[in-house]
């Protein structure tokens, strides 16, 4: 018999796997989308943000400030203001805000297009809602 067969070195081959195994690690996290979503953490802050506004005594009258600008459009403006420094003061610097009444708005419009957290509390037959996103 004769032994005249070609054969591949072990080394060769080991180098070959070696090669296509990284390849087809690093196409994994190529292909592989990774989560990015901001939203549980957005909605995390918004309803903190709310959870502090609803236990805050007002700048005119009321029990609290968000109680105090649910009941008319004149107490929104009294309370809008104030509504406004304390989002600004409590908020990270990276986030916009846009806080929401039946009376009125403070903050900046929504974006479109950006991942934004929404909280919503009800106090006294009304309803507010604070949307943030990262600017």
């Amino acid at each position: 018999m004769r032994e005249d067969r070609a054969q591949l070195a072990t080394p060769l081959v080991e180098v070959t796997v070696g090669i296509l195994l990284v390849l087809a690690v690093s196409l994994g996290f190529a292909v592989v989308p990774v989560e990015t979503d901001d939203a549980p953490t957005l909605d995390r802050t918004a309803a903190d943000a709310l959870s502090v506004l609803a236990v805050e005594p007002p700048v005119g009258t009321g029990t609290d400030r968000l109680t105090a600008a649910c009941r008319s459009p004149s107490a929104f403006d009294t309370e809008s203001d104030a509504l406004d420094r304390r989002l600004r003061a409590m908020l990270p610097t990276p986030l916009s805000y846009r806080l929401e009444t039946p009376h009125g708005a403070v903050g900046q419009p929504l974006p479109s297009g950006l991942p934004t957290g929404a909280a919503s509390l009800t106090t006294d037959g009304c309803t507010v809602t604070l949307r943030v996103w990262s600017a």
